[in-house]
């Protein structure tokens, strides 16, 4: 299977258990090819500021966008259908990237939003040793309530099926810490709009800030 791609490992998933405790989820670590380590992380965006960024806002390299088509492939699509035993084929896509961490603003324990149907976090930092900032499976809204952490470390994946039991979080982190956040909704709209949102706070924050 791992031919189907050009960035991931897809047997690293295919290995990775279904925990249906707290909630349905899986971890996988080493889910992205070392060979293409480097290339990623250079062709990765640059994010300065805090907040998820949607892709329309960035630029990447090609090294990133291989990793982006491999996420949005009907392959990969067909592997989370088969972990979770659902049918995504009827569900649209989002795509954002955090780059940097708030300790005000980043980390509180939510489910995500009810459209969206399947959420995706995917890890790329090179080593992580700072005690915030790794994302909690939760059993409650408890923060520690902690069923599984999971450092935020290159290839480090979490997937998992929104319901509302879905809680995570992580302690606070101020700084760097680079992911790719990828949904299946059901909405494109309200997905458009809450992004938008999101932006635009984005901005109003930061220009209260100069």
């Amino acid at each position: 299977m791992s031919s189907a791609f050009a960035i991931l490992e897809a047997s690293a998933l295919e290995r990775a258990p279904l925990h249906t405790e707290p909630y349905q989820f899986v971890f996988a670590s080493g889910v992205i090819d070392e060979g293409a380590r480097l290339r990623v992380i250079a062709d990765a965006p640059q994010v300065a500021s805090s907040g998820s960024i949607p892709l329309d806002r960035l630029s990447f390299g090609p090294g990133f966008k291989e990793l982006l088509d491999d996420l949005e492939s009907p392959a990969f699509r067909e592997s989370i259908e088969r972990k979770f035993g659902i049918d995504l084929s009827e569900c649209l896509t989002t795509v954002s990237v955090r780059g940097r961490l708030s300790r005000a603003s980043d980390g509180y324990v939510h489910t995500d939003l009810a459209e969206k149907v399947i959420s995706l976090l995917l890890y790329l930092n090179d080593e992580w040793s700072a005690t915030g900032g790794a994302i909690r499976v939760l059993r409650s809204k408890n923060i520690d309530d902690c069923a599984l952490e999971i450092p935020p470390l290159f290839g480090n994946m979490l997937i998992f099926r929104r319901s509302e039991r879905s809680w995570h979080g992580h302690l606070p982190y101020e700084g760097p810490r680079l992911s790719v956040q990828f949904n299946w909704v059901s909405s494109l709209r309200r997905s458009r709009q809450f992004w938008r949102h999101k932006f635009n706070f984005l901005k109003s924050s930061l220009s209260l800030r100069r």
